[in-house]
């Protein structure tokens, strides 16, 4: 683990990479299992512009960004979070291999579960957005980076930082995806 630790450049490059090769494997996977394509050219049919290497670029650019965006939101949140409780000084390249595992376990668990359901439509698995898996994994990788790398931070603030991430990294988009529904659904109404 120190050699980790020294070798911290490295392992945040590695990891990125792995992040960025994990999303890009979930996006072509999304594009075939959900027929995608399919989908935008039955609604595309009377304006032939688009062809379908666009369009695999285009979603794979967006959810490579909206992924890499995910992670430094985490990881700037994390990194303030923790050190203030517990009075720590560790710097944003501390916290970001274990959210980018967090994230990468959380995207191969999914991809592995839609698989073994057999889903092939989007509209089936609306609970997906509501699963708290990728929380609780990130939970799980802070609280054993904790025990690895300081080992005099007590359980009791370990387990409530790990409370306190969980409730806002999954509350704040709860309650988004609260309102924006709520609201859209007014509007129809």
């Amino acid at each position: 683990m120190l050699l980790i630790l020294k070798r911290q450049g490295l392992i945040n490059t590695l990891s990125f990479f792995l992040l960025s090769l994990i999303l890009v494997a979930n996006t072509f996977f999304s594009i075939r299992q959900f027929g995608i394509i399919e989908q935008f050219n039955d609604i595309q049919k009377n304006l032939p512009l688009f062809t379908e290497a666009f369009v695999i670029v285009f979603i794979t650019s967006v959810q490579l960004i909206a992924g890499i965006t995910v992670v430094i939101m985490e990881t700037l949140f994390v990194t303030f979070v923790a050190n203030f409780m517990t009075k720590k000084k560790l710097k944003f390249s501390n916290y970001i291999f274990p959210i980018l595992l967090a994230n990468i376990f959380s995207t191969l668990l999914n991809m592995t579960i839609i698989k073994a359901i057999g889903l092939n439509d989007m509209q089936n698995i609306p609970w997906l957005i509501w699963s708290p898996v990728s929380q609780i994994l990130l939970v799980v990788f802070i609280y054993i980076f904790f025990s690895i790398i300081d080992k005099s931070i007590s359980n009791n603030v370990k387990i409530k930082l790990g409370v306190l991430i969980f409730s806002v990294l999954y509350g704040v988009p709860l309650i988004i995806h609260t309102l924006i529904n709520a609201t859209f659904f007014n509007n129809l109404g």
